[in-house]
């Protein structure tokens, strides 16, 4: 076994969502929100957002504190107050917005490129009473002009191929046919295994369709023999 390579679709990931305040220092407060750094969301609203602030619109959080967090459109890949790399750029948020202002956690995880190899083992494993749904989704390519990533949270269309895929699990060899709820990962401390046949694939992630409790991490290693 060579060229074996760990990465992470989703990190303690839970679909949270609440209501939140802006202000014009970019700051965004609601009280022990629950996000990390790098979470991914989406913003609602019941009237008019905060200006700087768009629908339909996928921001991570920086900065996050117990009861405050900033919002970029970069992704933090390794995000620091001070030394090392530059913090990701913070949106720009300059007036209140009126109506009640709502984040989600985005349903989809990192999209992972495994262009370059065969064979893929996933893990997941919940913590916090996890109670959460997801399935495995994958693609050749956004259409047939452009191998770029599809939008996964977006319907499957000619001009943005994705679809779920089956995974084996390791318990007991068990096929487990592409749905919006392969997986239902509950309890504390909960852990499973699974291989997924990627050859030819370009890009896998997963996608979430339940959630009520707790958190899940995915993980996948990517190998050829």
């Amino acid at each position: 076994m060579r060229n074996i390579q760990p990465y992470t679709i989703v990190d303690r990931i839970g679909i949270l969502t609440d209501t939140f305040t802006a202000a014009t220092t970019d700051i965004c407060t609601q009280s022990a929100h629950g996000l990390k750094n790098g979470d991914p969301v989406v913003l609602t609203t019941s009237d008019t957002l905060p200006a700087g602030l768009s629908l339909a619109t996928v921001y991570y959080i920086i900065e996050a504190s117990t009861n405050t967090f900033k919002l970029s459109l970069t992704k933090p890949q390794s995000y620091t107050t001070g030394g090392g790399l530059p913090p990701v750029p913070v949106v720009d948020i300059t007036d209140t917005g009126t109506g009640n202002h709502t984040y989600t956690m985005h349903d989809i995880g990192n999209n992972i490129n495994v262009d370059d190899f065969r064979h893929c083992i996933v893990t997941v494993d919940g913590d916090d009473s996890a109670n959460i749904d997801l399935g495995f989704v994958g693609s050749i390519g956004k259409s047939a002009t452009s191998d770029d990533a599809p939008d996964f949270s977006a319907a499957a269309t000619h001009l943005n191929q994705w679809a779920f895929v089956e995974i084996i699990g390791y318990i007991n060899g068990t096929a487990v046919d592409g749905s919006a709820a392969q997986v239902s990962q509950t309890g504390t401390n909960a852990h499973t295994m699974y291989e997924i046949n990627i050859n030819g694939m370009k890009w896998l992630n997963i996608l979430m369709s339940g959630w009520s409790a707790g958190n899940v991490t995915v993980r996948c290693r990517l190998y050829n023999d």
